[in-house]
């Protein structure tokens, strides 16, 4: 018969075994615990300790080891100290509930944070959903421009550096300030990094586009396409969004039948719409503005309403296609649907310049 062992315990053992269980546990929640999270703008998430932010770079620790994340691939990071609430607000912005989560943001109270970058974080998600609503014509856009140059002139280290330059340049060309738009878009191009130096000059051509100076426009578009040929890390986005805008000029020079390709040739290439829904948005409108110079008025529609049904949480361009489709359904007789859509551009974006046309 095979023996079984017996493990006796004394007393004592016993006495200090409720001790021991939760030593152990505290050690196991500690090791599973993730001090802060880096959430990417690809989705992926990395749990570690930030060891330093950058207007470039985010220094973490993960395990004993240091590495790095360029800003551009990262949409927010959550710290460890920060108020719970807090991330919650950040899922409200990323969903577009920009005045909820203003609302939220009022009710954290300021003795609750004691983390500078905390701090800066809370400033920055204010600052941003003003300048959201503005753009959606629900805010003032000069005033929220006022509040992004502030942060911008008190924060020129913060991992969102960047990204308040470009959404204060947003806010100057939806002013019509194409100047001042391009010099905060000229920011981007400061950055030692590849990444922003493609963004600045995407900005700068939509700005050159919207100013109708179409052959400077077509010159940055052909420079973002330059330098994300010569880089290793640019992302695919940014080469669709200079292709889209390379159509665009295209377009406006006499050439729609090429840009009609080229925009057919991103549409075929986009990524998710979920995590691109801004470029899907753009891709579109820039079809349908081609399709309108070659006279196909039913193509045109199509491209417009796939904009209006599909990608319309990016103001700029949902006002853009709405405009269009009140050209579109007026020419083609459908008068109802020319002034319905004429009526929901200027009721949801008073302040966008497509209303004013």
């Amino acid at each position: 018969m095979k023996k079984r062992s017996i493990l006796i315990m004394s007393p004592s053992s016993l006495i200090h075994r409720p001790i021991l269980v939760g030593v152990v546990l505290l050690a196991a929640h500690q090791a599973a615990r993730a001090d802060d999270q880096i959430k990417k703008t690809n989705g992926d998430v990395v749990r570690g300790t930030i060891v330093s932010l950058g207007k470039d770079e985010v220094k973490f620790e993960k395990s004993g080891k240091q590495d790095t994340i360029p800003t551009y691939e990262i949409q927010s990071i959550r710290i460890d100290e920060e108020p719970p609430q807090l991330n919650l607000i950040r899922n409200k912005v990323s969903s577009g509930a920009y005045e909820n989560a203003l609302k939220d943001l009022d009710k954290i109270e300021a003795d609750s944070v004691s983390k500078a970058d905390v701090k800066q974080d809370i400033v920055w998600l204010k600052a941003y959903c003003h300048a959201q609503l503005a753009l959606g014509g629900g805010g003032d856009l000069a005033e929220a421009g006022r509040q992004l140059k502030a942060f911008i002139d008190a924060n020129g280290n913060s991992y969102h550096y960047y990204p308040a330059n470009e959404l204060a340049g947003d806010l100057a060309s939806a002013l019509g300030k194409y100047e001042a738009a391009t010099r905060f878009y000229k920011t981007l191009a400061d950055s030692p990094l590849p990444g922003y130096k493609i963004r600045s000059s995407v900005d700068v051509g939509r700005a050159k586009l919207a100013e109708k100076k179409f052959p400077e426009a077509l010159k940055e578009f052909e420079t973002a396409l330059g330098l994300v040929d010569k880089s290793d890390d640019a992302g695919e986005s940014q080469k669709l969004a200079a292709m889209l805008g390379k159509a665009a000029c295209l377009g406006e020079t006499g050439q729609p039948q090429d840009g009609v390709k080229l925009a057919e040739e991103v549409i075929g290439k986009l990524p998710n719409p979920e995590e691109e829904n801004e470029l899907h948005a753009r891709a579109y409108v820039t079809l349908g503005n081609c399709l309108r110079k070659l006279d196909q008025t039913k193509p045109a529609l199509l491209a417009f309403l796939h904009v209006d049904l599909l990608y319309f949480a990016n103001p700029q361009t949902h006002a853009e296609a709405l405009w269009n489709l009140a050209a579109l359904q007026q020419q083609l007789g459908k008068l109802d649907r020319a002034t319905q859509a004429a009526q929901l551009l200027k009721e949801r974006y008073p302040n966008s310049p497509w209303a004013k046309m």
